[in-house]
């Protein structure tokens, strides 16, 4: 049965590694601690590929920080393979520091207590309010398809549903919902632009509106119902709440394991060509 189960294979592999990595952190690290040292080429390397990524050189800023990413990386692939989690593969070192996340992981409790989320949600309370929300019907106009009239259009379409006329009778097809349905304003601003964001939260309700432009074109909106900003009950929250207080939770716990796993090496970065390795904090 083992033989054809995957997943029970691989939960199986990751309680022993657990347990010995829990036997592990019971000792104290080693009296002399490994060196490591990033050298001035692996930093000069971190650099190339940063500016080749954002298309300009990192910031001493961000360039500490490759250097910390590259330092937990080192620290982890070491104590990996210390713990003989390594195999013959050209993907081993990413696995490997995968498998030692996934074993700190393993270490958060999956089902906390009640009172602690609640806790956690009074105190972090600005975290889960509600923001302003509002529900309105829009109608499209295609600059694709109506190309140099679509303004004029949009304007008499405007006049006409002013004056009582049927929405669905103007327009043309788009992906985009007819009505959005209590949406918040980063929502809306993603899909429509800044004019029409404003308008919606702002305007009067009942009322045809625009034309706005979007990336996608041309929109009149009517405003149908707008909420206030506010603090949520705790029942309305509860999901995310969880999700939250789990994730800093998991947090932590990588914090408390680096650190841990730290502790067996002395490291040092080379910042330049011939010039000493600094101690890294």
């Amino acid at each position: 049965m083992l033989r054809k189960d995957p997943l029970l294979h691989f939960l199986v592999i990751g309680g022993l590694l657990f347990v010995t990595l829990s036997w592990l952190g019971r000792t104290s690290a080693p009296m002399s601690p490994q060196r490591i040292v990033i050298t001035a080429e692996q930093v000069a390397e971190l650099a190339r590929s940063a500016e080749l990524l954002q298309g300009r050189p990192p910031t001493d800023e961000e360039l500490q920080d490759l250097v910390r990413e590259a330092v937990r990386e080192e620290v982890y692939y070491r104590r990996a393979l210390a713990l003989e989690l390594d195999v013959n593969d050209d993907e081993v070192r990413r696995r490997l520091v995968e498998k030692m996340q996934y074993l700190t992981e393993d270490t958060a409790d999956p089902d906390p207590p009640q009172a602690d989320v609640e806790a956690y949600f009074a105190a972090n309370a600005a975290q889960f309010r509600i923001p302003e929300l509002v529900t309105f019907d829009q109608v499209f106009f295609s600059p694709r398809m109506r190309g140099d009239s679509v303004l004029t259009d949009a304007d008499e379409s405007l006049q006409a549903m002013q004056g009582g006329a049927s929405p669905e009778a103007f327009g043309d097809s788009t992906p985009l919902d007819g009505r959005f349905e209590a949406a918040d304003p980063e929502r809306v601003r993603i899909l429509f632009g800044e004019a029409l964001t404003e308008a919606v939260f702002a305007e009067a309700m009942n009322v045809w509106l625009g034309p706005f432009e979007s990336d996608f074109g041309w929109h009149l909106v009517r405003i149908i119902d707008r909420r206030s900003e506010r603090d949520p009950q705790y029942a309305e929250v509860e999901v995310l709440v969880h999700e939250a207080y789990a994730a800093q939770r998991l947090e932590r716990a990588n914090e408390t394991a680096f650190a841990q796993a730290r502790a067996y090496f002395d490291i040092a970065v080379q910042w330049e060509a011939g010039k000493d390795a600094e101690v890294w904090p």
